[in-house]
């Protein structure tokens, strides 16, 4: 006799809620895990201490003259200002965007959920908990991952608008959260346009209530930017950046927009910038021949990162509009590097990085089996062994000028000139010792090695021993003559790496053949 089996009971509701919750909380001790690793272990690095000399300002310049003259991340220094305590540790500078790096992971859960499901913002908020490209920023003095936190903010609210409609407190909530993400960087703009755009073209309001809804979100954005805004047209402008133009940082041969830049900011967002080469080796002169080394780890990182995304994206309802999201600013800053205004890094794209993530997380909710086991190991074990390198390779860590700046103070390099060509500033912050530190500010970029000689030489003057340190030179050296120019003009009597930082000591000929006859 057969018996029908017992039916089986209903997933409680509630109790899903619970595990949902879990793993949010799960997730983001993660994400707090590795944004808080070594927060204030490494030291400031160029772009931070622009953030540190604002924090610092000189007698008569307090908070307020600072927040409303800063265009490059206002809000940031709102949120790091500190009144009576000048000398701030690292770790205490990176807070904020630690927080920031930190809040955003739960709620790109809310936004995965919005986007697309539930099961898409957890895969979401799994891929952001451990990206290396987020980890970077949340560990950085800078604006970045508040502007990435606020954006995805934004969108999550956008999102609400186009399922609930558009009303003026929805406006509102949107204006706040996109203003604030534009004070926290500039480029968030490149996201407020694809997000116009996209409600112009694809979310057309049919209504007068709706209009106004939307009228107010983007009114509050341009109003909360626009003082801002106006101050950063006085300097952003066409041919900025080439030579003559301001900037001085493109000299004449060297390639506006190289042509891996776009593919390499798109896999950037997945993997850092500790995976394959590194950021040195990619401003080098033979950065093609090296990145041909690479190919067999970074077609896998591609192909890894590719298939979820390029999956998820096409199973989504927002194809078209997510490609906005992406395609806008990417195009936009492409646009402004041909015109020399701005350069074109990772950091002004990341805006979009959130969404790439989430296409990726919905390419695994929806893959099944075998497939979605193979993708989930090889993107998570990739992003894993980069955030990892990150961390303990010293290849891929950040400039430590610190370093060479103890090191060259312990040599007892009294009255002996310390060049330092474009971390003069950062130097002089760690540097405790008794050279004479001297800058190579209003210099063009050098054309070769007999100009890289003379500039050397116009520094170093009837000294007859100096010290070099080099550091972010690329743009004053493309060619890298200022090492082998300081070999011309004396002995090489010392070097040391450290990492991002090359540190050397010369001698004169003269002074070493008269110490040698003594």
């Amino acid at each position: 006799m057969n018996q029908r089996l017992p039916a089986m009971p209903a997933l409680d509701p509630a109790g899903r809620r619970s595990e949902r919750l879990l793993f949010v909380i799960l997730v983001t001790i993660a994400a707090a895990i590795l944004r808080g690793y070594h927060l204030g272990a490494s030291p400031l690095w160029i772009d931070e201490f622009l953030t540190w000399r604002n924090l610092h300002p000189g007698a008569g310049h307090g908070l307020w003259e600072q927040f409303r003259d800063n265009v490059q991340g206002p809000l940031y220094l709102l949120l790091s200002w500190r009144p009576g305590q000048p000398a701030s540790p690292e770790w205490l500078l990176r807070l904020p965007a630690a927080l920031a790096g930190i809040l955003a992971v739960p709620l790109m859960y809310k936004l995965g959920s919005e986007w697309r499901d539930r099961s898409t913002g957890a895969w979401a908020a799994l891929l952001l908990a451990l990206n290396p490209f987020h980890v970077w920023y949340a560990q950085e003095a800078r604006g970045y991952s508040l502007m990435m936190l606020l954006a995805m903010a934004a969108t999550w609210q956008l999102l609400r608008m186009q399922r609930r409609g558009a009303t003026t407190r929805g406006g509102l909530t949107y204006g706040l959260a996109a203003g604030l993400a534009v004070l926290s960087n500039m480029s968030a703009l490149f996201l407020v346009a694809a997000h116009a755009l996209g409600v112009i073209l694809l979310h057309r309001p049919r209504d007068a209530r709706s209009r106004r809804g939307w009228a107010v979100a983007f009114g509050v954005t341009g109003l909360i930017a626009l003082p801002w805004l106006l101050q950063a047209s006085g300097f952003w402008y066409p041919g900025r950046l080439a030579p003559g133009g301001g900037g001085g940082l493109l000299p004449d041969g060297q390639e506006r927009l190289p042509p891996l830049a776009v593919p390499y900011a798109l896999f950037s967002f997945f993997y850092g910038f500790s995976f394959g080469p590194t950021l040195e080796e990619l401003h080098r002169p033979d950065r093609l021949e090296i990145v041909r080394r690479y190919l067999p780890l970074l077609a896998a990182g591609v192909l890894a990162a590719a298939f979820p995304t390029l999956v998820g994206w096409w199973r989504s309802r927002r194809r078209l509009e997510t490609a906005l999201w992406i395609a806008v600013p990417v195009a936009a800053l492409v646009a402004l590097r041909l015109l020399d205004v701005k350069t074109f890094t990772p950091r002004y794209l990341a805006v979009t990085a959130p969404f790439l993530l989430l296409a990726a997380g919905h390419g695994f909710s929806v893959l099944h089996g075998w497939t979605v086991r193979v993708a989930c190991v090889a993107l998570l074990g990739l992003t894993l062994w980069s955030s990892a390198s990150y961390h303990v390779d010293p290849r891929y860590a950040k400039d430590d000028v610190r370093a060479a700046a103890v090191w060259i103070a312990n040599q007892d390099a009294a009255g002996e000139p310390v060049l330092v060509p474009v971390v003069t500033d950062l130097f002089r912050l760690y540097y405790r010792g008794r050279g004479d530190v001297r800058d190579f500010w209003g210099l063009e970029a050098l054309g070769g090695r007999a100009a890289a000689a003379r500039a050397l030489s116009e520094r170093i003057g009837d000294a007859d021993q100096a010290w070099l340190v080099l550091c972010r030179s690329g743009s004053l050296d493309p060619g890298h003559h200022l090492a082998a120019a300081l070999d011309d003009l004396g002995d090489v009597v010392a070097r040391k790496e450290f990492p991002g930082v090359t540190a050397l000591r010369a001698r004169r000929a003269a002074a070493a053949g008269a110490e040698a006859g003594r």
